[in-house]
């Protein structure tokens, strides 16, 4: 008796063990990015975005902010000019504001939103706001 509950349980852990296969824990883990925010890069790409519209009382939009998280996949040690760029539904520029990123390693991951890697655009256009480009360019 015991000698078949061994048997089961081997066979039922080499079938677990069969069917799991690997996880491949070295990619990145993008996570759904908002429809909204796009990337113009050959260098980098995002591991992930966010898009907040903060809005006041009355329910108008008082500002949009947008953060990313690039991940380099130049191969190379890279700096960066990221333009981040702010469009209404007519693909009429609202705002620009640029942002550097300096000497970052190959393969290399950004793992939590800061001020560096977040812009705001505030005021009367932020309710215009229909999309946002970044633009990540090698300097």
């Amino acid at each position: 008796m015991k000698k078949s509950i061994l048997i089961v349980m081997a066979l039922v852990l080499c079938a677990s063990i069969t069917l799991s296969g690997c996880q491949d824990t070295s990619s990145v883990k993008t996570q759904k990015r908002p429809q909204n925010v796009y990337l113009d890069s050959t260098i980098v790409e995002f591991a992930n975005t966010s898009y907040e519209e903060n809005i006041k009382k009355s329910g108008d939009i008082e500002s949009v902010t947008v953060g990313w998280l690039f991940h380099n996949i130049a191969g190379k040690l890279i700096s960066v000019k990221i333009d981040v760029q702010f469009y209404n539904n007519n693909d009429i520029l609202l705002y620009n504001q640029t942002k550097y990123i300096r000497n970052m390693p190959a393969g290399y991951t950004e793992q939590s939103y800061q001020l560096s890697n977040k812009v705001s655009y505030e005021g009367a256009g932020a309710a215009l706001v229909d999309h946002v480009v970044i633009s990540a360019t090698e300097l």
